[in-house]
């Protein structure tokens, strides 16, 4: 469940998907029988808009970590990133 901003730093609520920015990781991990499917999950992490503006929700070197945004990127980072809907 999102309840926070993901960057440690940011005490910010999570209230609504209209407000800052939401990030679906594939987290894959080593599996020791070979269960690819079993060790392959999505997780969500949000940013708010103040962080989604300077930062990125990221899967490095098996855990998740926010880093900043290179300059060029920070210009074209959209408001809103949702999964699909199912119906």
């Amino acid at each position: 469940m999102l309840s926070k901003c993901a960057n440690p730093a940011c005490s910010a609520a999570f209230r609504y998907l209209r407000q800052g920015r939401i990030f679906n990781l594939e987290l894959k991990t080593p599996s020791w029988d070979g269960d690819a499917e079993r060790n392959h999950k999505v997780e969500h992490f949000w940013l708010c808009d103040r962080c989604a503006r300077v930062m990125e929700v990221v899967w490095e070197n098996g855990e998740v970590s926010t880093r900043r945004l290179q300059s060029s990127q920070t210009a074209s980072v959209p408001r809103v990133l949702a999964a699909s809907a199912t119906s």
